[in-house]
């Protein structure tokens, strides 16, 4: 692989796609739950479509951590995972985030041939929210709402968009059945942010964990894990579907480990690593268990 390839995966990010790829693939149980039957040219397109986007998040939320001055060398340890700091000129980077969303934008045209307007408009707003995100004045990036922000949209608008790519369906109720996914994606920022507050305090970020301080984000964190962990079962249930929650607390035990040993490891930058691995790990594993038990119900 050449530089400028490596350079461009890099800042893609692919370590992070979890959180795009697994509300498609909730998307996916939905409507084949629901029509008994899947579009393979929307299934590839949704994927590609959120795929692009969440490396275009990747690569414009990098330069902007730089021009900022949140990354630097002291503090960014991974060439991989700056690749700014380490000699990637920023313009570069930021056409790299642009391109991205152009791509996606351009896959969305068969999209909205084949479909409609809905997905655009769905489209459009997560392009706003990805502008608005990492650029401005005050990016959310750096105020108390990425978690919210980044749940709704990765977690609630790929799977609303998904489910309506295949069945041609706007039904908001989606939104409900996809809550577990959107707290997985908001606790994959809770999980950055919370290893991040001594520094982004100087970097002046008002990010959650940085109004609530180390020891109260500790608290939260677990509290939210929890809640997490056990919040598919009121979804199934308020929907009638007691075997999906039958099935989802039978499968439990498989990644109930791998629960336990995120609930313990401390957040902060000595095991930042750690957390982010086993916090994205969590997300594909719970989602899969999710979408599996919603098929079986």
């Amino acid at each position: 692989m050449n530089k400028a390839l490596k350079n461009a995966v890099n800042l893609a990010a692919p370590h992070t796609w979890s959180a795009s790829v697994m509300p498609c693939v909730l998307a996916l149980a939905i409507s084949y739950k629901q029509a008994g039957m899947l579009r393979a040219d929307m299934a590839l397109c949704l994927f590609v479509i959120a795929i692009l986007m969440q490396s275009s998040v990747n690569a414009l939320n990098d330069y902007a951590d730089f021009v900022k001055g949140t990354d630097t060398l002291d503090n960014s340890p991974d060439p991989t995972d700056a690749v700014i700091v380490y000699g990637l000129k920023p313009e570069t980077a930021k056409r790299l985030g642009i391109a991205f969303l152009l791509c996606a934008f351009l896959t969305g045209i068969y999209v909205v041939f084949r479909c409609g307007a809905v997905p655009l408009v769905i489209g459009l707003i997560g392009a706003l929210v990805i502008v608005a995100y990492s650029s401005g004045k005050t990016p959310i990036s750096y105020l108390p709402l990425g978690e919210l922000v980044s749940g709704f949209v990765m977690g609630g608008l790929i799977t609303l968009a998904g489910v309506f790519m295949q069945t041609g369906l706007l039904r908001f109720s989606v939104l409900a059945e996809a809550l577990p996914v959107m707290i997985g994606i908001g606790m994959i920022m809770l999980s950055n942010n919370g290893c991040d507050i001594e520094r982004d305090i100087p970097a002046g970020r008002r990010t959650l964990p940085c109004l609530l301080g180390r020891a109260r984000t500790d608290r939260l964190y677990r509290i939210m894990l929890i809640f997490w962990l056990l919040s598919p079962l009121p979804v199934f249930l308020l929907e009638g579907r007691g075997l999906s929650a039958l099935v989802y607390a039978l499968e439990m035990p498989v990644f109930m480990s791998h629960f336990v040993r995120q609930y313990v490891l401390p957040l902060g930058q000595e095991k930042r690593g750690l957390v982010m691995a086993g916090i994205t790990n969590l997300v594909i594993l719970l989602s899969f268990s999710y979408a599996a038990a919603f098929l079986m119900g």
